[in-house]
């Protein structure tokens, strides 16, 4: 075809399509159960509306560049300066967390601790749904902090893993009956003793279960401990060439092995009739983050829990953080701001219940993430998302907690659509979840969020110094 021909056929097809745009009945013609759709021609040429204006990385770096001067020393700032900059940020930046009363020193005690975690180890729990399966955020978050305070080891995991995850890989020598406090991955337990982990494997005496637990590259393993409960007439672990027996008792108990040098790979076996709430695996000291994904969870399973055995397994591993990123699935049940109003009540409540039972842990809710939804074939934020976001804020700070908006982080409405077009994939198809290499970007945001409270803490600490030693 010449080129006069094709420039001819392409007119033509878009005459054409201009044509159907004009004559096409709006919104929709039905033809028996099939309803047929056209664009309009003022939304074919409203490029104010085009989801790719802006890339998912201009989103990120419209909430990133308050933060420039984290990469500068305070002290060589004007004082009035790093105030005025800091006031700004805790006002009006995307990345800021919304701290209760408003006052970003809540988060002083994380960091006072962090500060001594290589004297005193740090526990840091994130619960999540399947946005943070794999480790997903949690391992980024780890990596960073272990950098930064010190600590080896991948924390909190169960006795059988359903979904891999990048921070350990284990296997089972058998099945084994696991059962979840929330969530969709698996069945309820006849009881309500899950412990931290929010999920129990029942073990019977009949059969030896043997684990096979491999820690990854820089998460070295120095100490193990094993929490259970319920013991009937005997229960034993075995590992490292160290047996572990534990009397019968109804209440949740605990044992130890300490490696003399650390190991990156563990055998163990367990026999008897118990159940197993979790294994915690640790360094000597520093920092660790546990990852605990529960698929299809809204996060209002924490009250179901039996209250001794979760705050004893938190307790025990000095746990100053709890993170719950939950909300995603509690929108499809929203219809109007009355459902989700109550849902954000009920919310509330389970962060005050876990704030009651750990009261040495901060809480730091992590909302949604973008969602998109189809509506009228096309694809737009879930209309309930932002209001939701808006009323967990409320009602978290309201409750003693920190909220994190992820979805302003990400770039508000339609972000997600960018995220999924971005280069390589940071979003998947689904228009739901991170890819791996999405997680990790919206987990350094995350990092990059706390890093300026902690680095608040530092200034006026300075500051303080400074007014003392003039007076002086």
């Amino acid at each position: 075809m010449k080129l006069h021909q094709s420039v001819i056929f392409i007119v033509a097809i878009i005459a054409m399509l201009a044509t159907l745009c004009v004559i096409f009945p709006q919104p929709m013609v039905k033809i028996g159960a099939v309803s047929l759709r056209f664009p309009s021609i003022e939304k074919m040429t409203d490029l104010s509306s085009s989801d790719t204006l802006r890339t998912a990385e201009q989103m990120l770096l419209a909430a990133e560049k308050a933060v420039v001067m984290q990469n500068v020393d305070s002290a060589t700032q004007a004082q009035a300066d790093s105030m005025a900059f800091y006031k700004l940020f805790f006002a009006q930046s995307p990345m800021r967390i919304a701290c209760p009363k408003d006052n970003p020193e809540y988060l002083f005690p994380l960091f006072e601790a962090l500060d001594n975690a290589k004297q005193k180890g740090v526990h840091i729990m994130h619960y999540g749904d399947s946005q943070i399966e794999g480790d997903r955020i949690s391992g980024y978050l780890r990596t960073t902090l272990q950098k930064e305070f010190g600590g080896t080891g991948p924390g909190f995991i169960p006795v059988y893993q359903p979904i891999s995850a990048m921070n350990v890989q284990q296997t089972t020598t058998d099945s084994v009956s696991m059962y979840y406090a929330g969530g969709m991955i698996g069945g309820r337990a006849q009881h309500n003793r899950y412990g931290a982990m929010a999920q129990v494997a029942q073990l019977n005496a009949t059969d030896t279960l043997g684990i096979s637990i491999k820690s990854y590259k820089g998460h070295d393993i120095s100490q193990l401990t094993i929490f259970a409960g319920n013991i009937d007439s005997v229960f034993s672990f075995t590992a490292g060439g160290k047996e572990l027996k534990f009397a019968p008792t109804q209440k949740m108990t605990k044992q130890k092995i300490d490696y003399k040098n650390s190991v990156s790979s563990i055998n163990a076996q367990m026999y008897g009739s118990a159940e197993v709430y979790g294994l915690y695996l640790s360094g000597n000291n520093g920092v660790n983050v546990s990852n605990i994904p529960l698929r299809g969870s809204d996060g209002t399973f924490f009250s179901r829990i039996e209250s001794d055995a979760f705050k004893n397994m938190l307790s025990a591993v000095n746990t100053r953080l709890i993170i719950m990123e939950f909300g995603g699935n509690a929108l499809p049940v929203l219809n109007d701001t009355t459902t989700a109003d109550r849902w954000c009540k009920s919310f509330r409540k389970q962060v005050e219940h876990v704030r009651r039972l750990v009261p040495n842990a901060l809480v730091l809710v992590i909302g949604p993430a973008d969602m998109s939804v189809k509506t009228e074939g096309e694809l737009h934020t879930h209309a309930m998302l932002p209001y939701l976001t808006q009323k967990m804020r409320e009602e978290v700070t309201a409750g003693g907690g920190a909220f994190w908006d992820m979805y302003a982080v990400m770039g508000g409405e339609q972000s997600m659509i960018a995220w999924v077009n971005h280069s390589p994939a940071w979003a998947a198809p689904d228009y739901i979840h991170f890819t791996r290499k999405g997680a990790n970007r919206i987990s350094e945001v995350l990092c990059e969020a706390l890093k300026t409270y902690y680095d608040y803490r530092k200034f006026l600490q300075q500051t303080k110094k400074t007014k003392c030693s003039k007076k002086h």
